[in-house]
């Protein structure tokens, strides 16, 4: 009796103990499992200060709901949810080197938009769309849903996806507007821009009032040499560098300075005034998500969509 007890025991731990046994020396309690492995996030939350471990789809959607409008066509909304995601493993694959932003409070990501990607709490959401709440939702549950786990590689490794609100006609080259020669992120036609209620705007300024907003941001800047002369534009049209006052700029400085939508702007000298007609809103780099809608209405694949931004790159499953 006591032999058939001690094997009923043995097949016991065979069968049950030694797997789980197994698994436990293997991986752990799942305390040091990856983002990615574990399906979760940090996120730190900017606007409650704290740091709260997410479902990385439900973040997702949440990121997609705050970056493109829900009324934009399906493709759209998958190519920005591939894009977002992508954005987000990228943040996962640089804390796992050990690099993680002190601003984070050690997570990995933040809803801090002018940080990391936008983001938009339920009632945040429920508030803005009103009565088509849930419809909305559901339809960016299933951009997301549906491209789970899809990102965007370049030669195998996670790209820096980095998108934008409306393009002046052309996206920009990562080399015009941040020095850096990236090859998926190289200019191309956007068609369908000029229809985002986005793409133009204008400031007009008295050339007193220039100039006192150039002088507080400004060092050094001496008006003998004129207001605004020697503008290098890049092949998309937006300003790289500039001299204003004699001191030379780059664009992306001059768009900050003077608070304007990109840096694809026209400087004109009128009656006394500074006329800055702009074109496209945000840098001008990777995906123009209004560009994307446009395409999407020609029946372009969210696939589709994103290779015509993203050069060169592949859409494969992690």
């Amino acid at each position: 009796m006591k032999k058939i007890l001690l094997v009923v025991v043995i097949i016991i731990f065979i069968t049950l103990l030694l797997p789980l046994a197994i698994v436990w020396l293997i991986g752990g309690s799942g305390e040091g499992q990856s983002p990615i492995e574990s399906g979760t996030v940090s996120v730190y939350v900017s606007e409650e200060d704290c740091v709260k471990d997410m479902d990385i789809n439900e973040y997702l959607k949440c990121v997609v709901a705050a970056e493109m409008p829900a009324d934009f066509e399906e493709e759209a909304l998958k190519a920005q949810a591939v894009a977002a995601r992508t954005y987000l493993y990228s943040h996962i694959a640089e804390k796992d080197k050990g690099n993680i932003a002190e601003s984070h409070n050690g997570a990995v990501i933040c809803t801090d938009s002018t940080h990391c990607q936008a983001y938009i709490s339920e009632d945040k959401r429920r508030e803005s769309w009103g009565a088509g709440a849930d419809e909305n939702w559901n339809k960016i549950s299933t951009a997301v849903d549906e491209t789970t786990g899809q990102i965007m590689t370049y030669n195998d490794e996670i790209i820096s996806a980095v998108f934008h609100s409306t393009s002046s006609g052309m996206t920009e080259s990562a080399v015009d507007v941040w020095g850096a020669d990236v090859p998926y992120l190289q200019s191309v036609a956007s068609t369908g821009d000029e229809e985002s209620p986005k793409y133009h705007s204008e400031l007009t300024l008295s050339e007193q009032e220039f100039k006192n907003i150039a002088e507080e941001k400004i060092d050094g800047v001496d008006w003998n040499n004129g207001l605004v002369s020697n503008i290098n534009r890049s092949n998309a049209g937006g300003i790289v560098t500039l001299d204003v006052g004699g001191v030379n700029i780059k664009g992306t400085e001059f768009r900050n300075i003077f608070s304007l939508r990109s840096a694809n702007v026209e400087i004109s000298q009128e009656n006394g005034n500074i006329k800055m007609s702009v074109k496209g809103f945000g840098h001008g780099v990777g995906m123009s998500q209004y560009g994307a809608d446009y395409l999407a209405r020609q029946g372009k694949t969210y696939e589709e969509i994103l290779k015509t931004y993203y050069t060169g790159v592949e859409i494969e499953n992690r």
